[in-house]
C-alpha cells in the first residue's frame, strides 16, 4: 500500500541496498505482507528492478538467501529488450509502492513526510499517563516519536526497533541531544528480549495487528503487575469508524480526537493486571 509519503523520482532505486533482511522478505513476499501474491503489477516491476540492476540482484540473493528462488523466476519473466526510461519509470513506480519501507532508510524524510509524525504533539502521549520515573519500554520505536517525549519524564526508556537506520537515527540524536536516559536495541514484538515483569509502561503505536493475541500476551509479559500498556497513535489523516475491536476485547479503556490532518486518533491504555 502507498502513503503518498514520496515521490519516486527523488529517490535512487539503490535505496533498497540499505534495507534489512526483514524487509526484504516483505517484499518478496516471505513476510507477512501478502502483495507479492495477489499484485502482479507489484511483481512485474519488481522483476524490472531486479533484472535491470545486478548489484540489487545480488544483494536479494545474500542479504536474503531463502529469497532465491522468487528472485530467480522474477528474472527469468522480465523482458530483456526495455529501454533506459521503461527501466527508470518502473524503478519510481516501486519506490512509491513500498514509502513505508523507503522511509526507513531516510529517518528525516520520514519525520517530515509522514503526518502522524510530523504534526504530532507530545502532549497526545503525555497526558495518557505519568512517566515520571517510570521504566519504559517502547516497541516499534521508528524515529522515537513516543521513546523522546516519554523521555522527558520517564526514568529509563529502552527503544525497540528492527530497522538499523532508524535504530542509527535514534542514536544519533541521542548523541547530538546529550540524552542519558534512553537505550535503543533491536528487536520487535514478537520476541521482546526482556524478562518478565520488567517495565512499568509498556508503550507501542502502529505494531499491533498481525496476532493480537499473541502481541499483547508478550507486551503483557514484560509489564509489571499493575503497569501499563498504551497504545497511542500519530495525527492520523484518515476516517475510522470507531475503536479498535480487538483492543476494547483486551481490557483497554481509550480516547477520541479529531486529527488536525482530518483524520480520527484513537488512543488506548490499560493496567496490568497478573
Amino acid at each position: 500500500m502507498s502513503y503518498n509519503w514520496i515521490k519516486g523520482e527523488d529517490f535512487s532505486i539503490n535505496s533498497i541496498l540499505l534495507m534489512d533482511r526483514w524487509i526484504l522478505q516483505q517484499l518478496i513476499g516471505l513476510g507477512d505482507s501478502d502483495r507479492y501474491e495477489r499484485d502482479d503489477e507489484y511483481k512485474k516491476l519488481l522483476g524490472i528492478t531486479l533484472t535491470y540492476n545486478p548489484e540489487i540482484y545480488w544483494y536479494f540473493k545474500n542479504k536474503a538467501p531463502e529469497s532465491t528462488e522468487r528472485v530467480e523466476k522474477l528474472v527469468k519473466n522480465t523482458p530483456k529488450d526495455l529501454s533506459h526510461d521503461e527501466i527508470r519509470n518502473s524503478e519510481i513506480k516501486l519506490l512509491e509502492i513500498i514509502d513505508s519501507f523507503i522511509v526507513y532508510l531516510y529517518p528525516e524524510v520520514m519525520n517530515a513526510n509522514c503526518p502522524y509524525i510530523r504534526d504530532w504533539d507530545k502532549e497526545r502521549l503525555l497526558s495518557i499517563i505519568d512517566f515520571t520515573d517510570k521504566v519504559v519500554l517502547d516497541v516499534g520505536s521508528g524515529t522515537g516519536r513516543l521513546a523522546f517525549a516519554a523521555a522527558e519524564k520517564a526514568k529509563k526508556i529502552y527503544a525497540l526497533e528492527p530497522s538499523e537506520r532508524l535504530r542509527e537515527y535514534m542514536r544519533d540524536k541521542i548523541a547530538k541531544d546529550k540524552i542519558s536516559n534512553v537505550v535503543v536495541l533491536d528487536g520487535v514484538i514478537e520476541n521482546i528480549p526482556f524478562e518478565d515483569n520488567t517495565f512499568d509502561i509498556v508503550t507501542t503505536a502502529y505494531v499491533l495487528g498481525l496476532d493480537y493475541e499473541k502481541e499483547m500476551a508478550n507486551l503483557e509479559r514484560v509489564a509489571k503487575n499493575g503497569g501499563y500498556l498504551v497504545d497511542c497513535m500519530g495525527e492520523e489523516d484518515f476516517k475510522r469508524e470507531g475503536p479498535n475491536d480487538h483492543l476494547l476485547k483486551a481490557g483497554f479503556n481509550w480516547s477520541h480526537y479529531a486529527s488536525k490532518n482530518g483524520g480520527d486518533v484513537y488512543r488506548y491504555w490499560k493496567k496490568v493486571n497478573k
